[in-house]
């Protein structure tokens, strides 16, 4: 499979998904000096470039496969037909699918020479109604001429799909490579394949593994899922151990008593979970539970729809506990939508906080309602290189942790099997937690992911700043104390957000969803949580990808709870959020909600966002004949102006004259004519020249408490965008991307 990498681009491109942005950059101020610029074509063809718009919607560094795109779509008709219109747009055959519940992902191969940017750009245009050229209305025939009525409210979305998105490429999980200078009791290497080697085992004692081995608790029969390079079936301490296998990139069940993996990662993580007791090589943590083999790395990632088809064969076929010792950057929705699968289904999902060193996001860890592990040392204090967030759950040993290896793997000198070795990261941490829910399931076999979550959260031990901090989580997990505390009550809430328009309920008698945006939630001054909303304008925080009752009737509701009670600020856009690309400081979008989440309830909250935008048009230099207009192209309305006004904004008086000022205000929610303007398009930006002596202007854009200046001359009359795909001359000068004027929300 080829593959692409996203490069940062220096503009923001298209529609909310990308206007939505999270810091301060490309700001304008006014050039030294005016410079003299080309008129435009009044009439030029006004669209929007798809590859641009999708380049924008590929997250800023990702790597992607080139050939393939990842569309998910509702499980009923209304998602089958729009599915078609999208595979008829793109030219493209499904070659994987997977079903979660109502939601289908998949995998759509690209016809053609079209390539993965331009496909996604030309999916969003289609969703949001805007595919093809947009109509050049409202172009008066001289000044003075008004014809105006009534805006054409009318608006297309194709609904049915929830996301399109690149199939990213996650990078295999690789071991840290540690200096062996931690304590004394980590030598010698080994490889005698008979000895004892549970003195060895640090991590065992951290965790206080015997004592709760002592209470009876083993995780016996508990099947714990190994999402990984796959397990070598045929290792002596895990032979009997894996009872089924799958693989999703040949959608099939394979022997469980093979060596089966790609180059051994997930054998390391399989003997940390359930190793055998029997007085030989090392033992596992919950050595009586079952291993479940699912590989998803061959040695590399074998794709999106069948990672997530992974999932749901382990969820489906007895998985009770999900571990993930893998993990990336990228917000990926099908993944989350696998999670968020198990979740509904009680199955409950752990997962490696990453080796960044930095801080950063790490999924599936950060997904809510994921256990995200930590490392630590065996000096009890966070591994360096274990990844820090806000949204860590606990910690576990993960440096120079002792484990099985498959055969292939030899003794240097030798040329025997090494069997065992001592690997770092928090690969190592993960799997040390998957068991422990794996206990925690023998004792309480009905506990739902909420209470064995939060069971392990209470019991863990603060090994760095009391309470919650960012490098350990609530700490590092006690064994011992988790088999014998109770279990808490199941009272976990669910939030669903929707990201809307503020002035679309007046316009449209509904909320207009916006696609893509950024959304954290914070709690006790603490950012717990992150999402991104799906083309529905919804994002998930304690809600399966699929309660799709917007758009289906009677479907019910099937939801997971696994929020704390309590009062939740949500926040859209804003600082909060991590930037996924390059994003303009003027389009920056900031909403709010709060929220508080009673025991085991089901939560919807509208967060709405707005824009703000003045433009202002000056002009010195002139003369009495000077005749300078702003133009604004709205939606509904066409090209307005100070003497012939639209419906979406309010104009000073028309000058004209040696100087002069023009200013366009966008009506606020609940303001002018309709109750607000009309959103979640571009309003184009020009000034006309309508004859006389030239004369220097300079435009003005306000937009969300951010300015920009723009600064030339006009030296022969004409019609003056600040953008055209022309030649640079003819367009504003230091204008900040390859859009025509401001996108309003």
């Amino acid at each position: 499979m080829n593959k692409k990498t996203a490069i940062a681009m220096l503009g923001v491109v298209g529609l909310s998904l990308l206007l939505a942005g999270c810091t301060g950059l490309l700001q304008h101020s006014a050039p030294i000096e005016a410079v003299p610029i080309a008129p435009s074509d009044p009439k030029a063809v006004r669209s929007i470039d798809p590859r641009l718009l999708g380049e924008g919607l590929i997250q800023e560094g990702a790597e992607y496969a080139d050939d393939r795109i990842i569309v998910g779509y509702l499980s009923n008709k209304i998602g089958e037909q729009a599915l078609q219109k999208v595979l008829a747009l793109v030219g493209g055959q499904i070659v994987a699918s997977v079903e979660l519940g109502e939601i289908v992902i998949v995998e759509i191969e690209l016809g053609g020479n079209l390539d993965v940017p331009e496909a996604l750009g030309m999916v969003m245009l289609l969703v949001t109604g805007q595919l093809g050229e947009r109509p050049v209305e409202g172009l008066p025939a001289e000044k003075g001429e008004s014809s105006r009525t009534s805006p054409n409210l009318e608006r297309q979305r194709l609904e049915g799909i929830v996301f399109a998105e690149p199939d990213y490429i996650i990078e295999p999980p690789e071991p840290i490579l540690e200096p062996i200078d931690l304590k004394g009791a980590l030598e010698p290497e080994v490889y005698d394949p008979n000895a004892d080697l549970r003195p060895f085992q640090w991590a065992l004692d951290a965790v206080n593994a015997d004592a709760a081995w002592a209470t009876g608790y083993t995780g016996k029969d508990i099947v714990v899922a190994v999402i990984d390079t796959g397990v070598d079936s045929t290792h002596p301490d895990l032979v009997g151990q894996v009872v089924r296998r799958y693989d999703p990139e040949l959608d099939m069940e394979m022997d469980s008593s093979i060596d089966y993996d790609s180059y051994g990662h997930g054998t390391h993580c399989a003997g940390i979970i359930a190793a055998k007791n029997d007085g030989k090589g090392v033992v596992g943590l919950a050595y009586n539970a079952k291993i479940m083999d699912v590989r998803i790395f061959n040695p590399d990632f074998v794709g999106t729809v069948q990672c997530a088809g992974g999932i749901k064969w382990a969820v489906d076929n007895g998985a009770q506990v999900l571990s993930n010792s893998w993990g990336g950057w990228v917000y990926n929705q099908a993944i989350k939508a696998a999670c968020d699968y198990a979740l509904a289904n009680g199955v409950v999902v752990v997962a490696a906080a990453g080796n960044d060193t930095y801080a950063t996001w790490t999924n599936p860890a950060s997904y809510a309602g994921v256990i995200a592990v930590a490392a630590t040392t065996p000096h009890n204090r966070k591994a360096n290189f274990s990844t820090p967030g806000t949204w860590l759950s606990v910690s576990a040993p993960g440096t120079r942790v002792l484990s099985s290896v498959r055969s292939q793997e030899t003794q240097e000198g030798t040329g025997l099997p090494l069997l065992y070795s001592y690997w770092s990261g928090t690969s190592m941490a993960c799997p040390h937690v998957a068991a422990l829910a794996a206990m925690i399931l023998e004792k309480f076999p009905t506990a739902t992911p909420y209470q064995v979550k939060n069971l392990i959260e209470r019991t863990a031990k603060d090994i760095e700043a009391a309470g919650f901090d960012t490098g350990t989580g609530h700490g590092l997990i006690q064994a011992d104390k988790a088999v014998t505390t109770s279990l808490p009550a199941n009272t976990g809430a669910a939030l669903r957000i929707n990201v809307v328009t503020e002035s679309s309920m007046s316009l449209w008698g509904q909320w207009w969803p916006l696609p893509y945006m950024d959304v954290t939630l914070r709690k006790g001054g603490r950012i717990i949580n992150r999402g991104q909303t799906d083309l529905l304008g919804r994002v998930y925080l304690g809600f399966p990808q699929g309660d799709y009752d917007w758009w289906l009737s009677n479907t019910g509701l099937a939801y997971f709870p696994v929020l704390e009670p309590g009062t939740y600020e949500v926040v859209v856009g804003g600082d909060d959020c991590v930037a996924w690309g390059w994003y303009r400081t003027a389009n920056r979008v900031t909403g709010r909600a709060t929220v508080t989440l009673t025991p085991g309830g089901v939560h919807t909250v509208d967060v709405k966002v707005n824009t703000t935008l003045e433009v202002t048009l000056t002009w010195i230099g002139g003369a009495a004949d000077t005749d300078i207009d702003l133009a604004v192209w709205e939606p509904g309305a066409g090209w307005t102006f100070a003497w012939n006004p639209g419906f979406w904004g309010s104009w000073t008086p028309d000058q004209s004259g040696p100087s002069g000022t023009e200013t366009y205000t966008l009506y606020a929610p609940g303001a002018g004519p309709f109750g607000g303007h009309y959103d979640d398009e571009f309003y184009d930006l020009a000034v006309v020249f309508n004859g006389g002596a030239p004369a220097t202007v300079t435009v003005t854009v306000k937009q969300n408490g951010v300015t920009e200046n723009y600064t030339f001359d006009l030296t022969t009359p004409g019609w003056y965008y600040a953008y055209t795909a022309g030649p640079p001359e003819s367009r504003w000068p230091n204008w900040w991307n390859d859009y025509p004027g401001p996108y309003v929300f």
